[in-house]
C-alpha cells in the first residue's frame, strides 16, 4: 500500500463570481479527500499552465464563466480544459443549492458507450463513497417508434458493473439535454466521452459538472457494444 501524498486538486481562481464558487468548490472537495489544493491565479496563458499543472493533478476545477466572460457562454477556459486536460475536470456552475451539496446525489449521465459509460460510473461512484451520497444512474433516451438499438441495455449494463454498490437508476424518455435541466435534484453531474450531451451540461446544467477522462492507467482497448453483450450474455 502506498502511502504518497494524493494528486493536487487545482483551482483556477480569476476573482470573478463564478472563479470564487469554483474555488470554494475545490477547497471543500481537497479538504474531503485530503488532498492537496492548488490554486492558480490568472497568468498570460492560463489555458497552457492549467494543463501543465493538470498532467500532475487529479482534478481540475474551474468555474464556467470568467472575469472576461459575458453574461451569455461559457469562460474561454472551459472547453480546452474540458476536452483537452489529461485528468478530470469539474466546471463550477448552477442553482445554490447545489454549491452547498445540499441534495445530498451525484447523478451519473449514461451515453450508451461502455468504455465511456464504465469510466463516468467509476467516477461517480468514487465521489458517492467518499461525500457519503446517494448515486443515481440516469440513462435519457427518447421513445421513438422504430429504433435499431436497445434503450434499456446500458441501464442493465450499470446495474451489472455496481452490483453490489447502492444506486438508483432511472430510464427517462426523453431527450439527454431534456434529462439534463429536468433531473435537478442532484449536487454533481458526471458525464464522459465527447457527445452533445457535455455542451449541454456545460451550458444548462443546475449544478456543477464532471468531466471523466481516461488517464493513461485506465485505457483499455476499445470495445464495441456488440462485444460487451455477448460478453455479459445479453441479448
Amino acid at each position: 500500500m502506498t502511502h504518497g501524498i494524493p494528486a493536487p486538486v487545482v483551482v483556477a481562481d480569476d476573482d470573478s463570481p463564478w472563479g470564487e464558487a469554483a474555488l470554494r468548490w475545490a477547497a471543500e472537495h481537497a479538504a474531503s479527500t485530503r488532498a492537496p489544493l492548488e490554486v492558480h491565479p490568472p497568468t498570460a496563458d492560463p489555458v497552457h499552465d492549467l494543463m501543465l499543472a493538470g498532467s500532475r493533478a487529479d482534478l481540475l476545477v474551474v468555474g464556467y464563466r470568467g472575469a472576461n466572460g459575458t453574461s451569455f457562454g461559457l469562460g474561454r477556459l472551459v472547453l480546452p480544459l474540458v476536452e483537452h486536460a489529461v485528468c478530470d475536470v469539474v466546471v463550477v456552475r448552477g442553482a445554490a443549492e447545489a454549491l452547498r451539496r445540499d441534495h445530498r446525489r451525484v447523478t451519473v449521465l449514461l451515453s450508451g458507450d461502455v468504455a465511456d459509460d464504465d469510466l463516468a460510473l467509476a467516477r461517480a461512484v468514487a465521489y458517492a463513497e467518499g461525500q457519503h451520497v446517494a448515486l443515481r444512474v440516469l440513462h435519457a433516451t427518447p421513445s421513438l417508434p422504430v429504433r435499431a438499438d436497445d434503450p434499456v441495455w446500458p441501464v442493465t449494463h450499470a446495474d451489472d458493473v455496481l452490483r453490489g454498490t447502492h444506486h438508483t437508476t432511472v430510464l427517462a424518455r426523453m431527450h439527454p439535454h431534456e434529462a439534463i435541466t429536468r433531473y435537478a435534484d442532484t449536487d454533481l453531474l458526471v458525464l464522459a466521452g465527447r457527445g452533445p450531451a457535455i455542451r449541454t451540461a456545460l451550458h444548462h446544467a443546475p449544478c456543477p459538472v464532471l468531466v471523466a477522462h481516461r488517464y493513461p492507467a485506465d485505457v483499455a482497448a476499445p470495445r464495441s457494444a456488440e462485444h460487451d453483450r455477448a460478453l455479459h450474455g445479453v441479448r
